[in-house]
């Protein structure tokens, strides 16, 4: 009630933005209600005492966050209230008080729709190493910690939406200062292919991280949190990486450099992590087997535009293909063909196999439909032999990795 109070004399007033007497009157009364609880505390263990704990508690909170709202603005508001939430849950931890878990549960609800789903954020001030690394590394470090405190004294819902929004908040970190560093505003969204990359990558990374460390990875929250972030990263890779934002049509320069550009930033590196993320996540096999089909398209794609930086330069939506182009094509597919064909020997797996000879037999189809009527002269001569060339090495290789075939099993004799 004192908060009500102060609340309604406060708006009822309308006192200037600069006047310091109504954030010191809020933190005098939070002091005050703090103080009242010594008594209590005493005797928080007779019956119905825990109550009026934690209802001085959430009063001294109200106090708090009024105070806050009367002195701060933007980030800095949101900062402060999110710290009511690890001061509380270590309240809840030393005095025994789970009737506080409803008043971390609306705290924390106030500081998630402030920060995740609150269109005016993108127009705060400063950017950079600013109100973005406070804004929301403050808050996830918060959330963090009362997670675990919380989850001392018993694992409920409370506990996943505080890890929940500690792995929104630290997303949104990441991928706001991607934004603000590549294009210095918040307000207008990434539109090439570096900056849609660096998103990429950062997502990847984050379940990577998620799946790595032991401590953490069994979380519901982290185990739904990875598998989103790789799906977003999933779809983002399929529909701009591979489809809209592709160089062959946007007219987008990759760099100068041979490898190390943006098409290993947006094809190579994704391609890896995804695999990394494949091998380290547990999943039914058949979405494992599927899903390493988008890291090596990725791969493909990698291989097809290098080969075509190296004879078109920076901006690959250039002019009609020449004999050596598309001879280098052949080149480099029936390569990738054969480097993943060993890893599947190797490696026992048999859809990899399947995968390795579908490319083979692709370029095949490619050597005979295409090559043998287009390119001339020596690059058709050369496109023929290397084919055959590779198709007896492949075969050679596919013995010998293979092993000798198991004798037959004996007949049973009668």
């Amino acid at each position: 009630m004192p908060v009500v109070l102060l609340a309604l004399a406060y708006w009822r007033l309308d006192p200037p933005r600069a006047d310091t007497l109504w954030p010191v009157a809020s933190l005098v009364l939070a002091a005050a209600l703090v103080a009242a609880t010594t008594p209590l505390a005493r005797r928080r263990h007779e019956p119905g005492v825990s109550l009026g704990l934690a209802a001085f508690a959430a009063g001294a909170v109200g106090a708090l966050s009024l105070g806050a709202t009367m002195m701060l603005r933007e980030a800095w508001l949101s900062v402060a209230i999110a710290f009511q939430v690890p001061v509380l849950a270590w309240l809840e931890q030393r005095m025994g008080l789970r009737s506080l878990r409803g008043v971390i549960l609306l705290v924390a609800l106030v500081v998630l729709g402030r920060l995740a789903l609150n269109p005016f954020v993108m127009e705060y001030e400063g950017g950079g190493l600013g109100w973005i690394l406070y804004g929301y590394g403050l808050p996830a470090a918060g959330f963090f910690l009362a997670a675990r405190w919380l989850r001392a004294g018993g694992d409920d819902k409370v506990v996943a939406l505080l890890e929940a929004g500690a792995l929104v908040f630290t997303t949104l970190l990441v991928s706001l200062e991607i934004q603000d560093l590549t294009r210095g505003s918040l307000e207008d969204p990434p539109d090439t292919l570096r900056e849609v990359a660096l998103h990429t990558l950062a997502w990847l990374a984050l379940a990577l991280v998620l799946a790595a460390d032991r401590r953490w990875s069994l979380r519901p929250v982290a185990v739904w949190g990875r598998r989103a972030l790789a799906g977003l990263a999933a779809l983002q890779a399929v529909l701009l990486h591979l489809l809209a934002l592709n160089p062959l049509g946007s007219w987008e320069g990759v760099g100068t450099w041979p490898v190390a550009n943006t098409l290993l930033l947006a094809y190579g590196l994704p391609g890896l992590l995804f695999l990394l993320y494949l091998r380290m996540e547990t999943l039914p096999g058949w979405l494992r087997h599927w899903g390493a089909l988008l890291p090596l398209a990725l791969f493909g794609m990698n291989l097809a535009l290098e080969i075509r930086h190296a004879f078109q330069g920076p901006v690959l939506s250039g002019p009609e293909l020449s004999d050596a182009e598309w001879y280098s094509y052949s080149a480099g597919f029936l390569a990738l063909a054969v480097l993943l064909l060993v890893g599947a020997l190797r490696m026992r797996l048999g859809w990899l196999r399947h995968v390795a000879l579908a490319l083979m037999l692709a370029v095949v189809a490619k050597v005979f439909l295409s090559d043998m009527g287009q390119l001339g002269g020596l690059y058709r001569v050369a496109s023929f032999l290397g084919l055959g060339f590779s198709l007896i090495g492949v075969g050679y290789l596919y013995r010998r990795l293979q092993g000798p075939a198991a004798p037959p099993s004996p007949e049973p004799t009668v």
